[in-house]
């Protein structure tokens, strides 16, 4: 298949392989700050007196943070799937530009829909942890001044692995976005050439009945 018949070939598949790295970096970053969540839940548990039960309640950036990792890691495989399909059946990864364009599309809505209020989240909100000696809640200030002689911090900001998933789902966005335009002028320039030979065999077809 000639190049011209596999339009932009070759900006594709920089714009997939790029994709595809940002997007793992940011699925990887995900899972790990979600690992870190959990293990700091168990230290924070490890710290409390004995008959303290401690609830966390997280839910705001622990539901959207899982939500960007799984959506980060799904555009890494369909990236993946299709540097292979493009390098694999050039012709059948050319009769879909459209398609995938339009795939990505959604996948990036999805991470930006998700990740400004997880970015908003992390910036300004804080954990809520609720303690109870024996039944019995204590005080929201006791609690607080307990982090405090720790050397602890409730605020979502003052965690390294948060504010990490607040930026790299940011880097995986703009990549499927370049990918996204990419994949669309190739789309153009496909229907641009088919255009063009159609005319031109009608042109031969014309000419050689007027012969």
């Amino acid at each position: 298949m000639s190049v011209i018949s596999e339009p932009l070939k070759k900006q594709r598949l920089v714009a997939l392989a790029l994709c595809w790295v940002w997007s793992v970096v940011a699925a990887c970053v995900g899972l790990n700050a979600l690992i870190k969540t959990n293990q700091s839940k168990t230290h924070f548990r490890k710290l409390a007196p004995p008959g303290v039960t401690l609830e966390f309640h997280i839910n705001d950036i622990y539901q959207s943070g899982v939500v960007v990792t799984t959506v980060c890691a799904a555009v890494a495989v369909t990236a993946s799937k299709l540097f292979f399909v493009t390098i694999k059946w050039p012709a059948r990864s050319t009769g879909s530009l459209k398609i995938q364009a339009w795939i990505l599309t959604f996948f990036s809505a999805w991470i930006l829909a998700t990740q400004i209020p997880y970015t908003i989240f992390t910036a300004n909100h804080r954990a809520k942890v609720d303690g109870f000696l024996n039944g019995v809640q204590i005080p929201p200030a006791t609690f607080q001044a307990a982090l405090v002689a720790e050397g602890l911090s409730d605020k979502y900001s003052k965690l390294h692995h948060a504010v990490l998933l607040a930026i790299f789902p940011w880097i995986a966005l703009l990549f499927t976005g370049i990918l996204v335009a990419v994949l669309f002028a190739a789309a153009r320039r496909r229907d641009e050439l088919e255009t063009a030979s159609q005319s031109s065999m009608m042109e031969r077809e014309k000419g050689s009945l007027d012969g």
